[in-house]
């Protein structure tokens, strides 16, 4: 039922990221606001680096509800080879502030034999970094919290490790209630309905590497 946060980012995990970067382009095919350019604080729209590379293409694999389970062709990077990355992505708006969003990917990866349901949750610039994201699940909370791990570009990012307790949760639930901050006791609900989500978590699966 906790969700762990990941100190170690193996590269499968990196794959998982690059994938979460394309993923967040597609904002419109999830029926999700792009992430606010006012966001929480004052920066806004800042200049794409030179040299910065683009995200490569997605493609849809199957739509449940509000979740997409899509794949991105990672090209090869030094002596590791072309890698195919797979993810589960949503977002929504707070009903009240639209400008107010969060994007969330999950991927899944294998360490050795067990296997890791890893979720990323992007939310504006200007949030309470020390709050995390809160959740709950049909108004109950739940015990862990995805704990933010930078702010990049125009978005920071919450990041964490689903427990199969946690998952088995979003299975069986009807809605799930995202919390950010931008001070302390001051949050903002985002709410994502959950059907689908236990027919996106199995095509996911099905799309993990044999090894």
């Amino acid at each position: 039922m906790k969700i762990r946060t990941v100190c170690q980012l193996a590269l499968a995990i990196c794959v998982g990221f690059s994938l979460a970067g394309a993923a967040s382009a597609q904002d419109a095919k999830v029926d999700a606001p792009k992430l606010p350019p006012k966001g929480l604080g004052p920066r806004k729209n800042p200049p794409q680096a030179a040299g910065q590379p683009t995200a490569p293409p997605v493609e849809t694999i199957s739509t449940h509800g509000k979740w997409l389970v899509q794949c991105s062709e990672i090209p090869a990077q030094g002596d590791q080879p072309a890698q195919k990355s797979c993810g589960m992505v949503t977002g929504a708006a707070n009903e009240k502030n639209p400008n107010i969003g969060i994007q969330l990917i999950i991927n899944k990866i294998k360490q050795g034999d067990k296997s890791q349901t890893l979720m990323r949750a992007m939310v504006p610039l200007g949030v309470y970094l020390p709050t995390g994201v809160a959740m709950e699940i049909d108004g109950a909370a739940l015990d862990g919290r995805m704990n933010f791990t930078r702010c990049i570009g125009r978005a920071c990012e919450g990041f964490g490790e689903a427990s199969d307790a946690t998952l088995k949760k979003f299975e069986k639930g009807k809605v799930v209630t995202f919390y950010v901050y931008d001070r302390p006791g001051n949050g903002f609900p985002i709410k994502v309905p959950l059907a689908g989500f236990a027919e996106g978590i199995a095509d996911l699966t099905k799309l993990m590497p044999a090894k």
